[in-house]
Protein backbone atom coordinates (compact mmCIF):
# COMPACT_ATOMS: atom_id res chain seq x y z
CA UNK A 1 0.00 0.00 0.00
CA UNK A 2 1.60 3.13 -1.19
CA UNK A 3 -0.96 5.88 0.17
CA UNK A 4 -0.20 8.20 3.07
CA UNK A 5 -0.62 7.21 6.57
CA UNK A 6 0.62 10.21 8.34
CA UNK A 7 1.81 13.72 8.15
CA UNK A 8 4.39 15.94 10.02
CA UNK A 9 2.75 17.48 13.44
CA UNK A 10 3.12 21.08 13.74
CA UNK A 11 6.26 20.87 16.10
CA UNK A 12 8.21 18.90 13.83
CA UNK A 13 9.93 15.47 14.40
CA UNK A 14 13.33 16.11 15.56
CA UNK A 15 16.29 14.09 15.08
CA UNK A 16 18.27 13.31 18.15
CA UNK A 17 21.41 11.02 17.62
CA UNK A 18 22.43 9.07 15.23
CA UNK A 19 20.39 5.78 15.84
CA UNK A 20 17.88 4.80 13.83
CA UNK A 21 15.21 6.92 15.96
CA UNK A 22 11.61 6.21 14.69
CA UNK A 23 11.93 3.14 12.86
CA UNK A 24 9.37 0.52 13.44
CA UNK A 25 10.63 -3.08 12.07
CA UNK A 26 7.63 -5.33 10.94
CA UNK A 27 5.61 -1.68 9.64
CA UNK A 28 3.10 -1.87 6.63
CA UNK A 29 5.64 0.79 5.12
CA UNK A 30 9.32 -1.51 4.53
CA UNK A 31 9.82 -0.16 1.20
CA UNK A 32 10.65 3.08 -0.14
CA UNK A 33 12.50 5.09 -3.24
CA UNK A 34 14.79 7.54 -3.39
CA UNK A 35 15.17 10.22 -6.27
CA UNK A 36 16.75 12.98 -7.57
CA UNK A 37 14.62 15.97 -9.03
CA UNK A 38 15.89 19.51 -10.72
CA UNK A 39 19.79 20.66 -10.77
CA UNK A 40 22.10 18.75 -9.24
CA UNK A 41 24.34 19.59 -5.74
CA UNK A 42 27.30 18.59 -3.82
CA UNK A 43 26.17 16.42 -1.08
CA UNK A 44 22.99 14.42 -3.14
CA UNK A 45 24.84 10.96 -3.45
CA UNK A 46 25.86 11.60 0.42
CA UNK A 47 22.17 11.50 1.10
CA UNK A 48 20.94 8.63 -0.66
CA UNK A 49 24.04 6.68 0.73
CA UNK A 50 23.27 7.75 4.29
CA UNK A 51 19.14 6.98 3.20
CA UNK A 52 19.99 3.23 2.20
CA UNK A 53 22.12 2.82 5.25
CA UNK A 54 19.47 4.16 7.38
CA UNK A 55 16.66 1.91 5.56
CA UNK A 56 18.71 -1.07 6.02
CA UNK A 57 19.20 -0.63 9.56
CA UNK A 58 15.80 -0.29 9.93
CA UNK A 59 14.96 -3.81 8.47
CA UNK A 60 13.99 -1.75 5.08
CA UNK A 61 14.28 -1.75 1.13
CA UNK A 62 15.54 1.23 -0.52
CA UNK A 63 15.01 1.79 -4.13
CA UNK A 64 16.58 3.95 -6.36
CA UNK A 65 14.86 5.79 -9.20
CA UNK A 66 16.73 6.75 -12.22
CA UNK A 67 15.82 10.04 -14.59
CA UNK A 68 13.63 11.71 -11.66
CA UNK A 69 9.94 11.54 -12.09
CA UNK A 70 10.21 10.87 -15.82
CA UNK A 71 12.31 8.07 -14.68
CA UNK A 72 9.63 6.92 -11.90
CA UNK A 73 6.73 6.91 -14.49
CA UNK A 74 8.86 4.75 -16.62
CA UNK A 75 9.61 2.12 -14.00
CA UNK A 76 13.29 2.83 -13.94
CA UNK A 77 13.92 1.28 -10.64
CA UNK A 78 16.01 -0.79 -8.41
CA UNK A 79 17.07 -2.16 -5.02
CA UNK A 80 19.78 0.22 -3.45
CA UNK A 81 22.60 -2.17 -1.93
CA UNK A 82 25.50 -1.31 0.78
CA UNK A 83 27.76 -2.57 -1.70
CA UNK A 84 26.77 -0.61 -4.30
CA UNK A 85 26.36 3.31 -1.82
CA UNK A 86 29.32 2.71 0.09
CA UNK A 87 31.84 5.82 0.00
CA UNK A 88 29.46 7.29 -3.20
CA UNK A 89 28.82 10.29 -0.21
CA UNK A 90 32.37 11.54 -1.42
CA UNK A 91 31.47 11.92 -5.31
CA UNK A 92 29.45 15.06 -6.71
CA UNK A 93 26.26 14.91 -8.87
CA UNK A 94 23.98 12.04 -8.49
CA UNK A 95 24.26 8.16 -9.22
CA UNK A 96 20.63 8.25 -9.66
CA UNK A 97 20.42 10.44 -12.43
CA UNK A 98 18.26 13.69 -12.53
CA UNK A 99 15.89 15.24 -14.90
CA UNK A 100 13.85 18.74 -15.30
CA UNK A 101 10.56 16.70 -16.72
CA UNK A 102 7.14 17.58 -16.38
CA UNK A 103 5.86 14.07 -16.03
CA UNK A 104 4.07 14.68 -12.62
CA UNK A 105 2.20 17.86 -14.01
CA UNK A 106 0.38 15.83 -16.01
CA UNK A 107 -2.57 13.47 -15.59
CA UNK A 108 -0.99 10.83 -17.89
CA UNK A 109 2.59 11.00 -16.33
CA UNK A 110 1.06 10.59 -12.73
CA UNK A 111 -1.03 7.59 -13.23
CA UNK A 112 1.97 6.14 -14.92
CA UNK A 113 4.14 6.95 -11.66
CA UNK A 114 1.24 5.41 -9.73
CA UNK A 115 1.11 2.24 -11.79
CA UNK A 116 5.03 2.12 -11.19
CA UNK A 117 4.81 2.29 -7.27
CA UNK A 118 1.89 -0.43 -7.00
CA UNK A 119 3.76 -2.81 -9.21
CA UNK A 120 7.12 -2.21 -7.07
CA UNK A 121 4.95 -1.88 -3.84
CA UNK A 122 6.60 0.92 -3.15
CA UNK A 123 5.25 2.94 0.05
CA UNK A 124 6.62 5.83 0.60
CA UNK A 125 9.15 8.41 -1.52
CA UNK A 126 12.48 10.43 -0.35
CA UNK A 127 12.73 13.42 -2.91
CA UNK A 128 15.91 15.03 -3.12
CA UNK A 129 15.77 18.46 -4.98
CA UNK A 130 15.37 22.21 -5.10
CA UNK A 131 12.68 24.66 -4.56
CA UNK A 132 10.30 23.59 -7.45
CA UNK A 133 11.27 20.34 -7.27
CA UNK A 134 9.49 20.76 -3.61
CA UNK A 135 7.14 23.71 -4.27
CA UNK A 136 5.40 21.61 -7.28
CA UNK A 137 6.43 18.14 -7.10
CA UNK A 138 5.96 17.04 -3.26
CA UNK A 139 3.30 19.28 -3.09
CA UNK A 140 1.84 17.09 -6.56
CA UNK A 141 2.87 13.66 -4.37
CA UNK A 142 0.88 14.93 -1.55
CA UNK A 143 -2.54 15.45 -3.80
CA UNK A 144 -1.83 12.32 -5.38
CA UNK A 145 -2.22 10.72 -1.64
CA UNK A 146 1.72 9.60 -2.14
CA UNK A 147 3.45 9.19 1.25
CA UNK A 148 7.15 11.20 0.76
CA UNK A 149 9.41 13.58 2.80
CA UNK A 150 11.47 15.92 0.61
CA UNK A 151 15.19 17.13 1.37
CA UNK A 152 15.91 20.34 0.45
CA UNK A 153 19.61 19.76 -2.29
CA UNK A 154 20.40 22.63 -4.24
CA UNK A 155 22.99 25.25 -4.55
CA UNK A 156 21.02 28.08 -4.24
CA UNK A 157 19.53 28.05 -1.07
CA UNK A 158 16.54 29.21 -1.94
CA UNK A 159 14.28 26.99 -0.27
CA UNK A 160 11.72 28.46 2.51
CA UNK A 161 11.59 26.98 6.03
CA UNK A 162 15.58 26.04 6.12
CA UNK A 163 18.86 27.88 7.13
CA UNK A 164 20.43 25.75 4.88
CA UNK A 165 20.43 23.49 1.50
CA UNK A 166 22.62 20.58 0.64
CA UNK A 167 25.20 21.85 -1.68
CA UNK A 168 24.82 25.34 -0.88
CA UNK A 169 28.57 25.36 1.87
CA UNK A 170 30.29 23.07 -0.82
CA UNK A 171 29.17 25.99 -3.68
CA UNK A 172 30.17 28.45 -1.52
CA UNK A 173 33.26 26.87 -0.49
CA UNK A 174 34.59 26.78 -4.92
CA UNK A 175 33.90 30.35 -4.98
CA UNK A 176 35.85 30.90 -2.17
CA UNK A 177 39.25 29.45 -4.23
CA UNK A 178 38.85 31.41 -7.00
CA UNK A 179 38.77 34.77 -4.70
CA UNK A 180 41.75 34.11 -2.83
CA UNK A 181 43.64 33.83 -5.86
CA UNK A 182 41.75 37.02 -7.83
CA UNK A 183 42.97 38.63 -4.82
CA UNK A 184 47.02 37.49 -4.90
CA UNK A 185 46.82 38.59 -8.45
CA UNK A 186 44.84 42.08 -7.55
CA UNK A 187 47.07 43.06 -5.03
CA UNK A 188 50.29 42.33 -7.12
CA UNK A 189 49.69 44.16 -9.99
CA UNK A 190 47.50 47.44 -9.03
CA UNK A 191 44.56 49.80 -10.85
CA UNK A 192 42.47 46.58 -11.94
CA UNK A 193 38.88 46.06 -11.05
CA UNK A 194 37.23 42.47 -10.68
CA UNK A 195 34.28 40.83 -11.25
CA UNK A 196 33.39 37.33 -10.20
CA UNK A 197 29.97 35.87 -11.26
CA UNK A 198 28.30 32.96 -9.51
CA UNK A 199 25.53 30.75 -10.01
CA UNK A 200 22.20 30.53 -8.23
CA UNK A 201 20.14 30.92 -10.62
CA UNK A 202 17.43 33.86 -9.72
CA UNK A 203 18.52 34.31 -6.80
CA UNK A 204 21.11 35.68 -4.67
CA UNK A 205 22.54 33.37 -1.70
CA UNK A 206 25.69 32.18 -2.78
CA UNK A 207 26.76 35.77 -4.14
CA UNK A 208 25.91 37.27 -1.33
CA UNK A 209 27.50 34.58 1.14
CA UNK A 210 30.88 34.82 -0.87
CA UNK A 211 30.81 38.38 -0.95
CA UNK A 212 30.53 38.74 2.72
CA UNK A 213 32.92 36.07 3.40
CA UNK A 214 35.35 37.03 1.24
CA UNK A 215 35.02 41.20 2.06
CA UNK A 216 34.27 42.49 -1.28
CA UNK A 217 33.77 45.62 -2.44
CA UNK A 218 30.41 45.24 -3.95
CA UNK A 219 27.43 42.68 -4.45
CA UNK A 220 24.74 42.70 -7.16
CA UNK A 221 22.44 40.54 -6.32
CA UNK A 222 18.88 39.97 -8.73
CA UNK A 223 16.84 40.30 -5.64
CA UNK A 224 17.68 44.12 -5.23
CA UNK A 225 18.42 47.06 -8.12
CA UNK A 226 21.92 49.03 -8.31
CA UNK A 227 22.75 52.04 -9.94
CA UNK A 228 25.73 51.12 -11.92
CA UNK A 229 26.64 54.74 -11.94
CA UNK A 230 27.02 54.82 -8.62
CA UNK A 231 28.43 51.61 -8.46
CA UNK A 232 31.43 52.47 -10.83
CA UNK A 233 31.94 55.12 -8.75
CA UNK A 234 32.45 53.24 -5.72
CA UNK A 235 35.00 51.04 -7.50
CA UNK A 236 36.80 53.22 -8.28
CA UNK A 237 37.43 54.72 -5.62
CA UNK A 238 38.49 51.32 -4.26
CA UNK A 239 41.00 50.96 -6.73
CA UNK A 240 42.73 54.68 -5.77
CA UNK A 241 42.37 53.60 -1.76
CA UNK A 242 43.61 49.83 -2.08
CA UNK A 243 45.03 49.73 -5.80
CA UNK A 244 42.27 47.29 -6.94
CA UNK A 245 38.46 46.43 -6.66
CA UNK A 246 36.41 43.61 -5.76
CA UNK A 247 33.13 42.53 -6.88
CA UNK A 248 30.92 39.62 -6.59
CA UNK A 249 27.51 39.07 -9.08
CA UNK A 250 24.96 36.56 -9.20
CA UNK A 251 23.96 35.32 -12.51
CA UNK A 252 21.13 36.35 -12.20
CA UNK A 253 21.59 39.58 -11.87
CA UNK A 254 21.87 40.76 -15.49
CA UNK A 255 24.30 40.25 -18.26
CA UNK A 256 27.76 40.50 -16.54
CA UNK A 257 29.60 40.94 -19.81
CA UNK A 258 27.27 43.82 -20.40
CA UNK A 259 28.03 45.01 -17.18
CA UNK A 260 31.52 44.66 -17.04
CA UNK A 261 32.21 46.47 -19.77
CA UNK A 262 30.03 49.53 -18.80
CA UNK A 263 31.51 49.91 -15.09
CA UNK A 264 35.45 49.87 -17.34
CA UNK A 265 34.48 52.84 -18.90
CA UNK A 266 32.22 54.66 -16.29
CA UNK A 267 34.98 53.68 -13.85
CA UNK A 268 38.21 54.38 -15.88
CA UNK A 269 39.87 51.00 -14.88
CA UNK A 270 40.48 47.65 -16.64
CA UNK A 271 37.79 45.21 -15.47
CA UNK A 272 38.72 41.14 -15.53
CA UNK A 273 35.66 38.89 -15.83
CA UNK A 274 35.85 35.57 -14.05
CA UNK A 275 32.62 32.92 -14.33
CA UNK A 276 32.88 29.99 -12.06
CA UNK A 277 30.01 28.27 -14.30
CA UNK A 278 28.87 24.69 -13.39
CA UNK A 279 32.28 23.56 -11.31
CA UNK A 280 30.55 25.23 -8.53
CA UNK A 281 27.66 22.44 -8.62
CA UNK A 282 30.38 19.22 -9.31
CA UNK A 283 33.43 18.28 -7.01
CA UNK A 284 33.74 16.15 -3.84
CA UNK A 285 31.01 17.80 -1.23
CA UNK A 286 32.09 19.64 1.83
CA UNK A 287 32.35 18.58 5.67
CA UNK A 288 29.21 20.36 6.30
CA UNK A 289 27.31 19.14 3.20
CA UNK A 290 27.80 15.44 4.01
CA UNK A 291 26.88 16.01 7.40
CA UNK A 292 23.64 17.47 6.41
CA UNK A 293 22.99 14.92 4.03
CA UNK A 294 23.63 12.63 6.38
CA UNK A 295 20.67 13.79 9.28
CA UNK A 296 18.42 14.77 6.98
CA UNK A 297 18.64 11.57 5.18
CA UNK A 298 17.75 9.76 8.61
CA UNK A 299 15.36 11.73 9.40
CA UNK A 300 13.58 11.45 5.88
CA UNK A 301 13.47 7.29 5.86
CA UNK A 302 12.49 7.09 10.21
CA UNK A 303 10.05 9.66 9.05
CA UNK A 304 8.08 7.59 6.59
CA UNK A 305 8.86 4.53 8.35
CA UNK A 306 7.28 5.47 11.33
CA UNK A 307 4.32 7.44 9.10
CA UNK A 308 5.34 10.32 8.46
CA UNK A 309 4.33 12.45 5.04
CA UNK A 310 3.72 15.71 2.76
CA UNK A 311 6.96 17.08 4.87
CA UNK A 312 10.25 18.55 4.18
CA UNK A 313 13.59 18.22 6.18
CA UNK A 314 14.65 21.53 7.47
CA UNK A 315 17.54 22.74 9.36
CA UNK A 316 18.13 25.70 11.68
CA UNK A 317 21.95 25.80 13.09
CA UNK A 318 23.02 22.01 13.83
CA UNK A 319 19.17 20.81 14.69
CA UNK A 320 17.28 18.97 11.56
CA UNK A 321 13.52 18.26 11.75
CA UNK A 322 10.42 17.97 9.40
CA UNK A 323 8.68 20.49 8.71
CA UNK A 324 5.32 20.57 6.85
CA UNK A 325 4.43 21.48 3.22
CA UNK A 326 2.73 24.29 3.92
CA UNK A 327 5.68 25.82 5.72
CA UNK A 328 7.40 25.31 2.89
CA UNK A 329 5.09 26.31 0.17
CA UNK A 330 3.61 29.34 1.30
CA UNK A 331 6.48 31.52 1.64
CA UNK A 332 9.54 33.40 -0.38
CA UNK A 333 13.14 33.26 0.93
CA UNK A 334 15.39 36.47 0.40
CA UNK A 335 18.67 37.19 1.01
CA UNK A 336 19.40 39.51 4.00
CA UNK A 337 19.35 43.05 2.66
CA UNK A 338 21.00 44.56 5.52
CA UNK A 339 24.54 42.36 4.77
CA UNK A 340 23.51 43.56 1.32
CA UNK A 341 23.66 46.97 2.21
CA UNK A 342 26.17 46.59 4.75
CA UNK A 343 28.65 45.34 1.79
CA UNK A 344 27.58 47.82 -0.35
CA UNK A 345 28.32 50.66 1.65
CA UNK A 346 24.48 51.53 1.24
CA UNK A 347 23.32 54.42 3.39
CA UNK A 348 20.89 57.26 2.45
CA UNK A 349 21.44 58.44 -1.29
CA UNK A 350 22.82 54.75 -2.21
CA UNK A 351 26.05 53.22 -2.81
CA UNK A 352 28.17 55.36 -1.45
Amino acid sequence: MWLARGRVDGGGLALGGLAPAGCRRGDVMNRLAILTSGGDSPGTNAAIEAATRQASACGAELLGVRGGFAGLADGQVHLLTLAEVDGIAARGGTILGTSRDRTIADEEGRQRLLRTLERERIAGLVLLGGDGSIRYGATALAEMGVASIAIPCTIDNDVPGTDRTIGFDSACNRAMGLVDGIRDTAQALAGRMFLLETLGGHTGFIALAVAEAAQADLVLLPEYPVDLDRTAERLRRRVEAQGYALAVASEGAGDVHSMATYLAEAAGHRIRLTSLGHAQRGGSPSYFDRWLARRCAELAVSGLLSGQSACMTASEGYNVQLVPLTDVCSGQKQPDRSVYERINGLGIGGIS
